[in-house]
């Protein structure tokens, strides 16, 4: 387990809000880790002071992380607007590997997540929808794009190439509610 993924064990144990750096990308995120595996770590993704879903982000992403709520100030804020108590491990057996963590979106939240990876170059590309399948080096995923509408090709994404994968948020919520996803 690397430092980075220990760390977050450690912020899970604690119930601390952490945040999460990739500083090739500029990204970062802030959250409570929910659970951590050997290439995997998971928060409760916090925004503007209250949770919005899951985010799990492959270790090799993780190029920073610091405790986020390490001041009188945002503890009293995350206490009071109910962040800490609020908090829960989704209904996922486990994230020793993206297949384990899929299989755990696909069975408690109906297959419905972002998918982020990253191709030979390096370059981002996101999908929105529903997971198909899962198999033993890729999962299949249905995309829906920006204007609601479900693609006509699937898009087999490789677990290797992976860096993100959000889940159980507000946004996911909408998107399956206007689309007709289950």
């Amino acid at each position: 387990m690397n430092e980075f993924i220990q760390a977050l064990a450690e912020g899970a144990r604690n119930n601390q809000v952490m945040a999460v750096y990739r500083d090739d990308t500029g990204d970062s995120w802030s959250g409570i880790p929910v659970m951590t595996g050997p290439a995997l770590a998971v928060l409760a993704q916090e925004r503007d002071f209250a949770l919005d879903g899951y985010l799990a982000i492959a270790a090799g992403q993780i190029t920073g992380v610091e405790q986020y709520d390490d001041n009188d100030f945002i503890r009293r804020v995350m206490k009071g607007e109910g962040v800490y108590e609020h908090c829960r491990r989704p209904a996922i057996p486990g994230c020793r590997d993206w297949k384990e963590l899929l299989e755990g979106i696909r069975a408690s939240f109906s297959g419905w997540c972002i998918a982020e990876c990253a191709d030979e170059e390096g370059v981002l590309c996101f999908f929105v929808g529903q997971i198909l399948s899962l198999e033993e080096n890729h999962l299949t995923l249905r995309p829906v794009d920006a204007e609601g509408r479900w693609n006509k090709e699937a898009a087999v994404i490789p677990y290797e190439d992976l860096c993100t994968v959000s889940f159980g948020g507000n946004y996911l919520r909408i998107y399956q509610k206007y689309t007709g996803g289950k």
